[in-house]
């Protein structure tokens, strides 16, 4: 069985989340349902951690020193 669409599916969502979470402040609700999806799966937190990563490499996202 061929899972690419799965998995793209999860990279989206999770990239989906990563944008969100750093162009603007996410409401409780925002930042619960995000929890929530990071909990339901294993996969979820692999591929957010690995869209986060891929943001810091690409310089997306500012490292800890320059958003302080």
């Amino acid at each position: 069985m061929d899972n690419d669409s799965g998995d793209d599916a999860v990279w989206q969502t999770a990239l989906d989340w990563l944008m969100r979470e750093h162009e603007e402040t996410l409401s409780d609700a925002d930042r619960e349902a995000l929890h929530a999806w990071l909990a339901a799966s294993s996969l979820h937190r692999r591929v957010f951690h690995e869209a986060e990563q891929l943001w810091m490499l690409t310089g997306l996202i500012p490292s800890g020193d320059e958003r302080n």
